[in-house]
């Protein structure tokens, strides 16, 4: 008669994939949904949040972003061991507007003092609200890091904004935190983290 032994094996231990099998390059970090916040931050080692060269990059993902107030501008801002930065940035944003019979020619909207901030306004009143990637690369590590990206909104007159975006902060540094906020009121959204592998 055959003895049956007890499974020791944790639910991890069952569950977990065999180190062969891919599981895809993109890891999500951390989620929040932000509804009537001052901000928005990400800050290494604090809620499963790391910035460190265990990913390639960093992808921030802002779904339906919006001000309490209309009209407001949002905007990026770095973090050094849990204080915002006071670094300066080199940012460039290539933006066409759209009012549906015309639109602008690409132009370049630099800003110093944020890591971004939108060359427009967003509006509040409809869904019609920021989405944006933002990919970061270096950070976490003693370099500068470089920031790129791509978003689109409307501001209340109606105009569709698209933007392709960069920026770099100007001395070497160990970034270690996001902030996401409008640059008066409140903020809403829903701000996803990844890290990616390869």
């Amino acid at each position: 008669m055959a003895i049956i032994k007890p499974n020791n094996n944790t639910i991890s231990a069952i569950t977990a994939l065999p180190a062969a099998i891919p599981t895809g390059s993109l890891v999500l970090i951390k989620t929040q949904t932000a509804s009537n916040v001052s901000s928005v931050i990400f800050d290494n080692g604090t809620s499963d949040v790391v910035f460190d060269n265990t990913y390639k990059c960093y992808l921030l993902n802002i779904a339906r972003a919006y001000g309490a107030s209309n009209d407001v501008k949002l905007q990026l801002k770095t973090r050094l061991s849990g204080s915002d930065s006071t670094s300066v940035f080199r940012n460039q944003i290539m933006y066409h507007t759209y009012n549906g019979s015309s639109s602008t020619n690409p132009a370049s909207a630099p800003n110093n003092d944020k890591l971004y901030q939108v060359s427009g306004t967003i509006r509040n009143s409809s869904p019609e609200y920021f989405q944006g990637q933002f990919f970061f690369y270096g950070i976490g590590e003693n370099t500068r890091m470089v920031m790129t990206g791509q978003g689109a909104y409307k501001n209340s007159s109606g105009y569709h904004h698209n933007e392709a975006f960069s920026s770099g902060v100007d001395n070497t540094e160990t970034t270690n935190g996001i902030k996401i906020d409008m640059a008066s009121g409140n903020i809403y959204g829903t701000f996803s983290l990844y890290g990616i592998t390869t």
